[in-house]
């Protein structure tokens, strides 16, 4: 028996390589393909075995893959009435024996890993601005939403008085009392101002209330207002009857103010927002 030769000569560990034993004494033409599974170990694996006749000698043809560097040995076959064992195949490694540089690395670190890095700092990013956007909001964030429902408030508080001024104006030409309008327009605007300005201006006097702005109140002309409420107290408690003139003139008076208070508060946001 001849002997077995490996193609390629030279085989290294995961390649698919080919034994070939040649048999002088095995004749005839066409090819027998020799059934054994697929035969699998942790060192070697069979994917192929066939008897290869040709008119120039026949010869056995093994298709393998091995996984360990050294001398491995293949399990026995029987072909033709003949039992083939002890067959060897010498399977090379590229690491070079006794080489201490040449070992696999272990599992790279986390921050070598792509994307990685950017996961880790973009998360520590949002977590420092999250911290910085919740400090705001505790320290100065409070102050600024305040100011901003003070602001929501008092626009609030001017359209109510607003309308009202225009219901009252609707019942002094329906024919109401000129009295009860004045009662309901005292009344509603010291309402009015005790929201506003967050005083007590219910049981204020119209001198005390012409007096708001030197109080740093927000009132824009606390004089006009203060002589506004002076007129109106006197057409009340005149004991005379009072006309719808009268009446009238302190509407348009309250008017005035109203619409010179709703042009102050639209001034100081316009500052605010070039600010």
């Amino acid at each position: 028996m001849s002997e077995a030769y490996m193609v390629p000569s030279k085989v290294y560990v995961g390649d698919h390589a080919s034994l070939v034993l040649p048999l002088p004494g095995v004749v005839g033409n066409g090819n027998t393909e020799i059934n054994i599974g697929y035969i699998s170990s942790p060192d070697i694996d069979i994917h192929h075995v066939a008897l290869e006749r040709r008119p120039g000698g026949s010869f056995l043809n093994i298709e393998f893959s091995a996984y360990t560097p050294g001398i491995l040995k293949l399990p026995p076959f029987n072909v033709a009435g003949e039992v083939f064992s002890g067959l060897t195949v010498e399977i090379s490694s590229i690491l070079e024996p006794g080489e201490s540089g040449t070992v696999l690395s272990g599992p790279a670190l986390p921050l070598a890993i792509p994307g990685t890095s950017l996961l880790i700092y973009g998360t520590i990013s949002a977590g420092i601005l999250l911290m910085l956007l919740t400090l705001w909001i505790l320290f100065r964030g409070r102050t600024q939403m305040k100011g901003w429902l003070t602001v929501l408030k008092r626009r609030w508080l001017l359209v109510s008085m607003m309308d009202m001024e225009r219901r009252l104006r609707k019942a002094l030409a329906k024919g109401a009392a000129c009295r009860a309008i004045l009662d309901v327009l005292s009344t509603e605007s010291r309402n009015f101002l005790a929201g506003f300005t967050g005083e007590n201006c219910r049981a204020m006097t119209a001198v005390e209330i012409g007096c708001l702005k030197d109080r740093g109140s927000a009132v824009p002309d606390s004089e006009f207002l203060g002589r506004l409420f002076s007129r109106c107290d006197g057409i009340r408690f005149s004991g005379a009857e009072i006309s719808s003139d009268e009446t009238l003139e302190v509407l348009g008076d309250l008017r005035r103010f109203l619409v010179t208070l709703g042009r102050a508060m639209q001034g100081k946001a316009a500052g605010e927002n070039s600010a």
